[in-house]
């Protein structure tokens, strides 16, 4: 039975009612949008943004009483950097509109992270890890169906309501999306189900996790994106080294892959030309090309930009599709992006502080204390999917899409709950400090 928490007693039900839906809404959030147009915005996002400001006040109720070590830190680190954030919005000089906006998208699909943070229910988070298996899943097969069928699917089952399909090669061949967003977002979304799926075969050694990691590879590959793919290989070798706590012959046998890899890259690269994700990967196709060049012009902008303004970069939402392609300097890259509305300092002080939890949850996911844990999978994956995110940052903006954004916010919450859960299993405060508790 779950009891109650918070000095306004919320209920015990309706918490657990609207965290389940929360999660749900990631793999919802598209049809809802293409099917239920009542909104001026996308239906799924306010259904999404509209949970997670209840689970953020929950949480910051909740941080009101007795909070764990680790949650504690990770709540103090998101509120002093909401606080950093607002004050430079309100300081900076570009339109009201645009500084709203940016802190619209931005906030309420991190802050959730207070919430789930402090869920140190294991029966739970154990409901929301099969939420996810079914639902990366669900959006594997259906974007496999997606490639198929292309043709002759109607718009509303192809892509978001608004966007137009994306095509690749000579112009016949459509990217599936999966309702997520653009192929390039959602397959950001399959990089981190491989590696769910993966940590959970090593794990548990069930087939059916199997079967879902290469459903999800043959549906990362049919969004023909040229750094999921290659990147999605890192992120795998990630989860495999993880899972076997970096043992020596373990590294050894990571290289002789890698090496391997290139070997056969290389092989592929002369033979396979005819291959479309052959000609993405080489520029040999007219998508590829112009998709390269405005890539490396915004990169050379927003390198000259940075180097103008190192401090406090050009303004909190000076950047994204929203402003318009007559004053954004970048609308991919995420890295340069943050650089551009934050400035280095604030950046850097971001970027550590998210890093230093990261590294909290890898050394959980590395000790001892967590071998059969039923979190552990969950925290391989997360940590492990940094091998896509760093590199991947600085040529597409993929973890600022909406899905890819609060999954990874609400993913990072729940490992640090996990990792709470196994320092202090005997702590007199875990009785008091969740939001849900067992009784």
């Amino acid at each position: 039975m779950l009891k109650d928490n918070g000095p306004m007693m919320l209920s015990k039900g309706l918490l657990s009612i609207v965290s389940t839906a929360y999660i749900l809404g990631f793999f919802v959030a598209g049809p809802l949008t293409n099917f239920l147009p009542i909104l001026p915005i996308n239906t799924g996002t306010a259904y999404l943004y509209a949970l997670g400001f209840f689970l953020t006040f929950a949480g910051l109720l909740s941080l009101l009483g007795p909070v764990r070590k680790l949650a504690a830190f990770s709540a103090f680190i998101t509120v002093a950097l909401s606080v950093l954030v607002l004050l430079k919005a309100a300081f900076d000089t570009n339109p009201m509109s645009q500084r709203i906006h940016e802190v619209a998208v931005l906030f309420p699909g991190a802050w959730p992270f207070l919430f789930f943070i402090q869920m140190n229910v294991q029966k739970i988070r154990q409901r929301y890890f099969k939420i996810f298996a079914w639902g990366f899943f669900a959006l594997c097969v259906f974007s496999i169906f997606q490639s198929i069928f292309a043709q002759s699917l109607p718009i509303s089952l192809f892509t978001l309501r608004g966007d137009n399909p994306f095509p690749v090669g000579d112009g016949t061949v459509l990217r599936p999306t999966g309702l997520v967003g653009d192929p390039i977002i959602f397959s950001s979304v399959l990089v981190f189900a491989s590696a769910y799926f993966f940590a959970y075969w090593l794990e548990n050694h069930r087939s059916r996790f199997l079967l879902a990691l290469i459903c999800s590879l043959v549906a990362n590959y049919l969004t023909y994106t040229r750094a999921s793919i290659v990147l999605v290989i890192p992120v795998l070798i990630s989860v495999w080294l993880f899972h076997n706590r970096f043992h020596i012959r373990h590294k050894i046998v990571a290289l002789v892959v890698v090496i391997a890899g290139v070997a056969a890259g290389q092989y592929v690269l002369l033979y396979g030309q005819d291959l479309i994700i052959i000609q993405r990967l080489m520029n040999t196709d007219t998508w590829s090309v112009a998709s390269t060049l405005v890539h490396i012009r915004q990169i050379r902008d927003s390198q000259a930009a940075i180097v103008a303004h190192p401090l406090a970069g050009v303004g909190l939402g000076s950047q994204g599709d929203f402003v318009g392609p007559q004053n954004v300097l970048v609308t991919d890259g995420a890295w340069w992006r943050l650089l551009l509305e934050f400035g280095i300092p604030l950046s850097a002080f971001l970027i550590l502080s998210i890093f230093t939890i990261v590294i909290v949850i890898a050394k959980y996911a590395l000790s001892p204390g967590s071998q059969h844990s039923p979190d552990r999978p969950l925290a391989i994956a997360t940590v492990s999917f940094h091998a896509f995110i760093i590199p991947a940052s600085f040529i597409n903006s993929a973890i600022f899409g909406h899905i890819a954004f609060v999954l990874y916010w609400t993913a990072l919450g729940l490992c640090v709950a996990g990792a709470d859960d196994a320092s202090s299993p005997k702590s007199p405060l875990r009785s008091r400090s969740a939001i849900l508790q067992c009784a």
